[in-house]
């Protein structure tokens, strides 16, 4: 009883900013041909006319370093964004990455925030 009550707190816990990570050249390369750089710019700040309009997040932010998680980033790329009225505003890219490159592109959003 005691394991499950221990269990169950651990995992409500705050879970740690992520580690920043080196630099991921191959990522760099993935971000730019799967279109990224449109909407999130090449630095990732999503400071382009597209990621501007979209209300594209800043990668380089430390506060979205430290509140998106890995999972959710994850996520997003599968699955793409819908705003409230169902219009897409990022494409899922599930059918269109392999899960290596989804994590590839994970690596490198983290990689943006320790340009900092």
């Amino acid at each position: 009883m005691i394991a499950i009550a221990l269990a169950v707190v651990l995992a409500q816990a705050p879970q740690p900013s992520p580690v920043p990570v080196a630099p991921q050249p191959e990522g760099k390369t993935l971000f730019a041909r799967s279109r990224c750089i449109k909407c999130h710019g090449e630095s990732g700040k999503g400071d382009t006319e597209k990621g501007r309009e979209l209300k594209a997040p800043d990668f380089t932010s430390a506060d979205f370093q430290k509140e998106t998680t890995d999972k959710e980033m994850t996520d997003t790329i599968l699955k793409g964004v819908k705003d409230k009225k169902k219009k897409v505003l990022m494409p899922p890219y599930k059918n269109k990455l392999s899960e290596e490159d989804v994590q590839m592109l994970v690596r490198y959003v983290r990689s943006l925030g320790g340009n900092r």
